[in-house]
């Protein structure tokens, strides 16, 4: 997402290699903290409150990982009306204040 938004300032010689990178990068993170079994559906949260309060949910928190995730997140609800976009923010705030 931090690429797609800095896109407008980057010459366009170098979009292409830029979301090349930006793939590569969020690939080489989702294979190291992948696990190795998924958590089932019924066990992952519901997000009861709206974009809004999702996204002052990970202000709160204060994580900047939170915060970042949550702002794709909420373009990704509003661009889709998904529900699960809000969940993964929920999500998100619980693995990391896990011990």
């Amino acid at each position: 997402m931090a690429v797609l938004r800095t896109l407008p300032a980057l010459p366009s010689t170098q979009w292409v290699m830029s979301l090349h990178a930006a793939w590569a990068a969020g690939a080489a993170v989702t294979a190291a903290y992948t696990p190795a079994a998924p958590t089932p559906r019924h066990a992952l949260p519901t997000a009861h409150q709206s974009a809004e309060e999702t996204f002052a949910l990970a202000v709160r928190h204060q994580d900047d990982h939170v915060i970042k995730l949550a702002d794709t997140c909420l373009d990704v609800h509003q661009r889709t009306g998904r529900p699960d976009a809000l969940t993964a923010v929920i999500r998100a705030i619980e693995l990391i204040d896990e011990p």
